[in-house]
């Protein structure tokens, strides 16, 4: 497949780029310089036919660190596989010697380039201020694009397709349909076992595993077939408490990382330490995944070590600690030990199915009938709420839309009650959240 790939200084918007030609967000997208730390590739699919897209991280000047020195490296090794080059610079505040000198690169690298200048949304001061700048880089014209408003990326991507086309490459014409796959992250604080449980259930030594907390920083993501059913796992760093991570370092920009594998995945394991109970991070963690509205499974790891194996007073301080996340299912287990495994299997299977189901408009209606039965509506005034009927729109997660008479009128407390009345008389939907949205008649 023809590969193109965004290359630049930090902060000239590479990502976002990237986030709005592949169409979701596949990438951390932030103002710090150096966010992005890795390679990331997806797969752009036009009318045409598609392409693989590769986002760089920027490329420094002097780098200051082992780490800016390990992304320079990375961008300048892309480079060499690339067929296409998208530079991008910055067309608000001009261009500098570090753009001259990745101009340099990208010639050297003897590929097609397609010059991009984002940031470009007051076109007035980008044509009389920068783009005289832009022009000494020897490059051509600069395609001017706002990818934060999402302007001039039909233009960037027929431009592509044309480079393409024109350096006697193909468009992959037909897509490949595979059967879908589940993607699960591994979260928690650092030193809970998290690379113990990745190779455990690898069944390799794949992550760097060690006593020291946060000994993984980068993301390590790897596929697994079990019984004909395919699962990619990503082994993430610990996430520490924003307050005690400095910013610009490797423990940020990990963590930063870990909050877009959580997005990236279809089921999260939320890994406990059993020896430590559930702390103040570990529930902050737990409200991540839950505001992200991914399924989870919640595990109790290292319990060979507990001395007093009591199951029933570790699921009531799971029911009092991680309240907010009682539909999901807990496994006791142990990594070293090899423990529960099967059990975690079978619980991201489940928590998947309930993720991905289903219901037909009249089932979820008959179920709402039932609330409605034994609940009282709340009001305001002479004015009393109505819910006229619900149906599911969408899956992961199952979403629901409900039309009524005033969305005013609706309290999170109400929402809470439609949804354990959803769960107990339409299915319990066990690892999976539920989205509802409330509209009003005419919206």
């Amino acid at each position: 497949m023809t590969t193109v790939a965004l290359v630049g200084k930090p902060n000239v918007g590479k990502s976002t780029i990237f986030n709005r030609l592949v169409g979701r967000r596949r990438n951390i997208v932030d103002d710090t310089p150096g966010v992005t730390r890795d390679v990331i590739t997806a797969e752009v699919r036009t009318d045409e036919g598609s392409f693989r897209l590769m986002d760089t991280c920027g490329i420094f000047d002097l780098p200051k660190n082992q780490i800016e020195e390990k992304m320079r490296n990375l961008t300048l090794s892309v480079l060499e596989e690339a067929d296409v080059v998208v530079f991008v610079v910055d067309g608000r505040n001009g261009i500098t010697p570090q753009d001259e000198d990745i101009a340099l690169l990208v010639k050297k690298a003897g590929v097609p380039i397609i010059l991009v200048a984002n940031k470009t949304e007051t076109r007035s001061k980008f044509e009389n201020e920068v783009l005289p700048e832009v022009y000494k880089l020897g490059l051509g014209d600069p395609i001017p694009v706002s990818a934060e408003h999402n302007l001039g990326l039909n233009e960037l991507l027929d431009a592509i397709k044309q480079k393409i086309k024109e350096a006697g490459l193909s468009l992959e014409e037909q897509f490949e349909k595979s059967e879908e796959t589940m993607k699960i992250c591994i979260v928690g604080r650092p030193n809970v076992g998290k690379s113990s449980l990745f190779n455990a259930m690898m069944g390799m030594e794949r992550a760097l595993v060690t006593d020291i907390p946060g000994t993984t920083r980068d993301m390590v993501e790897e596929k697994l077939q079990i019984d004909g059913k395919e699962y990619i796992f990503v082994d993430t760093a610990g996430l520490r408490r924003p307050s005690r991570v400095e910013m610009k370092t490797v423990e940020s920009y990990s963590n930063l990382r870990t909050i877009g594998a959580i997005e990236a995945s279809d089921v999260v394991i939320i890994l406990l330490d059993a020896t430590q109970g559930i702390t103040h991070q570990d529930q902050r963690i737990a409200g991540l995944v839950k505001r992200r509205y991914r399924a989870s499974v919640v595990v109790f790891n290292k319990w060979d070590a507990v001395e007093t194996k009591d199951e029933r007073a570790y699921i009531s301080l799971f029911e009092r600690e991680l309240y907010f996340l009682d539909y999901s299912p807990l496994i006791f287990a142990s990594a070293t030990k090899r423990i529960g495994l099967k059990d975690i299997f079978d619980a991201l299977d489940t928590a998947y199915e309930s993720y991905t189901r289903r219901y037909p408009t009249n089932r979820v209606n008959q179920a709402m009938r039932r609330f409605l039965e034994i609940t009282p509506m709340p009001s305001k005034g002479r004015k009393k709420l109505k819910l006229y009927y619900i149906t599911q729109v969408d899956i992961k997660p199952p979403t629901f839309i409900v039309f009524c008479n005033d969305r005013k009128l609706i309290k999170k407390s109400f929402e809470r009650r439609l949804e354990k009345a959803i769960r107990h008389y339409l299915d319990p939907f066990p690892g999976s959240p539920l989205l509802f949205k409330f509209k009003e008649r005419g919206e």
